[in-house]
């Protein structure tokens, strides 16, 4: 997992919102990480006006899927079996 800098306040409360991107399978993963903060950067946490306020990359999980031969947007995220489990620490 990768961080960046944040935005967050002391106790605020905040909603973690899950996205994915696809990228050809032999990009190298620092060099999109890279990339996405730059433009989270440019465009977001650094915007007074941005709702984003901190970022991570999930990099225990980086799937590869074939697209068929003619994709349509989207399509390659339907070739997964996805299900995302989120748990919280007990207090």
């Amino acid at each position: 997992m990768r961080g960046n800098m944040h935005a967050v306040k002391p106790n605020q409360q905040v909603r973690i919102l899950t996205l994915q991107i696809a990228v050809a399978a032999d990009a190298d993963p620092d060099s999109v990480a890279d990339e996405m903060s730059a433009l989270l950067s440019e465009n977001g946490i650094c915007s007074e006006t941005s709702h984003i306020l901190d970022w991570r990359y999930l990099t225990e999980y980086q799937p590869t899927v074939t697209a068929g031969d003619d994709p349509e947007e989207g399509e390659v995220f339907g070739l997964l079996d996805f299900h995302l489990t989120i748990t919280t620490p007990e207090e």
